[in-house]
């Protein structure tokens, strides 16, 4: 867990915070709270948090006379100031000093918990310490906006099943929710990897920010696309609907991430017309830019995406290791647009859209399934450059082509890891490095080829403990038995356990047992 420490005068404040949150459903906790400056520096030698939340205007210690003390004398702790407006100026000022982030008052919970997340690599230890789990009815549900459902019973079945009910007066609105994933080409490697973790968060908190007059679904689509599926009591439900959660999402995320996303908004009268419904939605995303929220209610006209059935079985080709097949599909789905484009009006998705989602649709599967992008690819490697030098669109479709065949040439050749056997190299990694100060996630995910997330997520389920924990709880017990037998000091043990500053570590060591390292060595004495 991400420890917290909550710093304001006014406690009706400190309630605010403790209450506006499931810190815990983050990956977080509030481990202690302060009613001003003084009080917060007394206590976090005792809690040793990893972010300090302070508010500015406080009695005997301001928040910037706290931030300046703490991002002096404990640089590893994360400080994020909390300010009114006739305050903005001073905490512009407080960013430039070394303060990891400020947010406004009054403020969305949103903005709060990507700001938290966002500081050092706090969306991977979220990640490590949440359960991310499935939906329950996740493939049904994408089955169900791939293919659709002819069958009337089926249909009501589904129905009952999602929501509760067989079919009424009410109706459904369809939400597909896409992030921009152009920008990436300019970032790290691995940035495609954090766009998908953040999309995991981001989903939550649509889960907890959306009220309707009904029930709704949230899951990924095979592009990792976020799709709410809404079933409304009423008709007149769904005309009274605005969208404002939707909106206020794409703000946030753009202003605290800067990621930009669009939102498309599409009617289904019934069941029977979820897939139409997520059709115009992809059509309509995938030639309008972003930043806004497109609202397909009143768009009577009716799309077709030719890709829709292709993507099924691309994805299964990917699973099955069917590569011919993959090749075959992505020909067959290139002349039929082509021989449309024969045909005034046929068109309903240009060459570039096709090819971006065949790239989304390979990098998502990589990822989900714990492969490493740069193993199968090479060092640094990027998708959307890869596919920008091309010089032609012929060229372009050959290169997705050679990025599906290596793909699962790759898995053909490489025995996949069990999770125990993730877990257990993991751990003899760690044994073997556990000294280095520099020792990171991405290094033992690298000498594993998997990729951060899953090797989090392996983790995780085989030893019931994040890998983070497991990497301190290993130091301190070797810290505690170089200690209690031997006479070096304290300065060489903490170098030798991986800490190259002393007073960082006896703080670690006392939070971790409860007592300093130079109290345990005296007992032992």
């Amino acid at each position: 867990m991400i420890r917290i420490m909550i710093v304001d005068d006014m406690p009706i404040f400190l309630e605010y915070l403790r209450g506006c949150i499931d810190w815990n459903s983050y990956g977080f906790e509030i481990c202690c709270e302060a009613h001003d400056g003084k009080e917060a520096l007394e206590k976090l030698d005792e809690y040793y948090p990893d972010v300090v939340l302070t508010d500015i205007t406080m009695p005997y210690l301001n928040g910037l006379e706290l931030a300046e003390k703490i991002t002096r004398d404990y640089p590893d702790i994360s400080v994020i100031l909390i300010t009114g407006n006739n305050e903005f100026e001073y905490a512009r000022k407080a960013v430039k000093l070394g303060v990891c982030d400020y947010i406004v008052k009054p403020f969305e919970k949103e903005e709060l918990i990507l700001s938290l997340l966002k500081l050092q690599d706090n969306i991977d230890k979220a990640l490590e310490s949440t359960d991310s789990k499935k939906e329950e009815y996740y493939e049904e549900l994408r089955a169900l906006i791939y293919a659709g459902i002819s069958d009337d019973e089926a249909v009501r079945s589904l129905e009952q099943k999602l929501f509760g009910r067989e079919n009424d007066d009410g109706g459904y609105l369809l939400a597909l929710f896409r992030f921009d994933a152009s920008a990436l080409a300019d970032k790290e490697a691995d940035s495609r990897e954090q766009l998908m973790n953040w999309e995991s968060l981001i989903a939550k908190m649509l889960a907890d920010k959306l009220e309707i007059a009904g029930k709704f679904k949230i899951f990924h689509d095979f592009e990792n696309n976020i799709v709410v599926l809404m079933h409304f009591e009423s008709s007149a439900d769904i005309n009274l609907y605005k969208g404002y959660e939707f909106t206020d999402i794409i703000q946030i995320v753009k202003n605290q991430l800067g990621i930009g996303s669009a939102i498309a908004l599409s009617q289904a009268d019934t069941m029977n017309d979820v897939k139409k419904a997520y059709e115009k939605a992809l059509v309509m995303l995938g030639e309008k830019g972003y930043g806004q929220l497109w609202d397909l209610r009143n768009i009577s006209e009716s799309v077709s995406s030719p890709s829709l059935d292709a993507i099924i079985r691309l994805n299964k080709d990917i699973e099955t290791l069917q590569e011919d097949d993959a090749e075959k599909v992505l020909n067959s789905l290139w002349e039929k647009l082509h021989m449309d484009k024969a045909e005034a009006g046929k068109v309903s998705i240009s060459d570039m859209n096709l090819l971006t989602s065949a790239i989304s649709i390979l990098m998502t599967n990589i990822i989900s399934n714990g492969f490493s992008i740069d193993k199968i690819y090479g060092d640094g490697f990027m998708p959307e450059k890869f596919m920008a030098d091309a010089t032609s669109a012929q060229e372009m479709k050959d290169r997705v082509i050679f990025l599906y065949k290596k793909r699962i040439e790759f898995e053909k050749v490489k025995k996949t890891s069990k999770t125990h056997d993730v877990a257990s190299a993991a751990k003899e990694y760690i044994i073997q490095n556990y000294s280095d100060s520099n020792l990171s996630i991405s290094d033992i995910s690298e000498s594993l080829c998997v990729n951060q997330t899953y090797l989090r997520k392996m983790f995780k389920s085989e030893m019931d403990m994040t890998l983070t924990e497991y990497i301190t709880q290993y130091r301190m017990q070797e810290a505690k038995r170089l200690l209690t037998t031997t006479d070096e000091k304290l300065s060489a043990i903490a170098e030798k356990v991986g800490f190259n500053d002393v007073s960082y570590f006896s703080n670690v060591f006392k939070k971790f047992y409860g007592i300093s390292p130079r109290s345990m060595s005296k007992e032992q004495n």
